[in-house]
Order: C-alpha cells, then sequence, then structure tokens
C-alpha cells in the first residue's frame, strides 16, 4: 500500500498524458485562427466555468461543518474567492477583446442555451459537495488540468493584457489543486480501500476531461 504522499504522487503522473493532450489542444485552437467571434464564444464558456467553480466552492463553504478544521476552511475560502476573481478577470478579457461592456446576463443566457463542454460540470456528476474524496480528485485533476491549459492559453496568446491575465490564473490554478492533493494524502493515508476508490474516481474524471478538452477547443481531435 502506497503513503498518502506516494498515492498522490502517482495520481499526478497518471494525470501527465491528459494535461500534455489538454494544451496541445489548446494549441491547435489557437493555430486555427479563431475569429474575434469565434474567440468571444470560447471564452464565455471559459468564463461561465469559472462562475460555476465560484458557486460551487462557496456553497462548500456555506456548508462546512463546524468540525472541519479552520485550516481547510481557510483555503476553501481562498478558493472560492479566487474563483471570483477568475470570473471577473475572463469578463475583462471579453470586454478587451469586444471593445464593449460585457452583459454577464446575456452570456449566461447564451451559454445556457447552447452550453459549452465544462470542468465544472464534474462537480454535479460526482457529487462532490457530498463526497470530500470527490471534490479532493476534483481539485487535483480537474484543477491541475486547468492549470495546463491557462499556462498554455497564456503562451499562446500575443496580446499581453490577455496573457498577462491568463497566467495569473494558472497559478491560482495549480494552488487549487494542491488544495485537493494535500487532501486525498490525508484520505488515502494507511487505507488501501480508500486508495482503490479515488484511483477509480481519478480514472473517470480524466476521461471525462478528455472529453471536454476535445469538444471545447471546437478542434477536431479523434
Amino acid at each position: 500500500m502506497l503513503s498518502g504522499k506516494e498515492f498522490v504522487a502517482q495520481i499526478k503522473e497518471e494525470n501527465a498524458a491528459l494535461f500534455a493532450e489538454s494544451r496541445a489542444n489548446v494549441r491547435r485552437f489557437f493555430a486555427s485562427n479563431p475569429s474575434k467571434e469565434g474567440m468571444i464564444e470560447h471564452f464565455r464558456g471559459r468564463m461561465v466555468n469559472e462562475a460555476q467553480n465560484m458557486y460551487a466552492i462557496s456553497a462548500e463553504v456555506a456548508a462546512a461543518p463546524a468540525s472541519m478544521p479552520v485550516s481547510e476552511l481557510e483555503l476553501l475560502t481562498k478558493q472560492a474567492h479566487d474563483e471570483a476573481k477568475h470570473f471577473r478577470m475572463v469578463k475583462e478579457v471579453l470586454e478587451h477583446i469586444s471593445g464593449e461592456t460585457v452583459d454577464v446576463e446575456a452570456l449566461f443566457a447564451a451559454e445556457a442555451a447552447a452550453p459549452q463542454a465544462k470542468g465544472a460540470s464534474l462537480l454535479e456528476k460526482y457529487e462532490a459537495s457530498e463526497d470530500a474524496a470527490a471534490l479532493a480528485a476534483y481539485q487535483l485533476v480537474a484543477e491541475g488540468r486547468a492549470e495546463a491549459v491557462w499556462a498554455e492559453m497564456a503562451e499562446c496568446v500575443e496580446d499581453s493584457f490577455i496573457a498577462d491575465r491568463y497566467a495569473a490564473i494558472a497559478k491560482d490554478e495549480g494552488f487549487h489543486s494542491s488544495i485537493g492533493a494535500r487532501k486525498l494524502a490525508a484520505l488515502a493515508e494507511g487505507c488501501a480501500e480508500v486508495q482503490e476508490r479515488i484511483f477509480a474516481l481519478a480514472a473517470q474524471m480524466r476521461a471525462d476531461l478528455a472529453e471536454i478538452s476535445a469538444k471545447n477547443t471546437a478542434i477536431a481531435v479523434y
């Protein structure tokens, strides 16, 4: 049986292929020379995804039991704040691209009418609000992938206004992934049954995220 630290290291190793392919999808998207309208539509989905993460993590904070360690609650609160910041930063990018003030309500409605594939959808699919292991796995896998994707976008975009914001988001996503790693290491320590369950959960999430990655770049890769 692996130690908690070894367990997390193995999941990270198994994440590597997904992260590399996700970065490649980002490069393909930008290499396709998307139109201004295509860029706005694409980043509309990413803005809404950040908002959904904000709502979900904020709900976790609001529902936290009194028994939750204060240090863990502080980390979740920090993540909720980061997601709100990302929501605002992508909104600013949309306004920068369009040259107009963004009507957030209208963009949310447009996204609801034609939803794009989003990592945040996994929070509901895996009932992360009721399952500490699922939430931590989401943080380690999905937020880790988000770090790779935002970092790649920052490198692909020549506009420094956009690139600087996306690099900052990538850094935050890496921190969120580390929160999940810390929690999973604690949950998995000394328990083979928990490790087996989380390994399976992480594998399922990677499969879902691979599909999302292929869809949300609008570039066929299969």
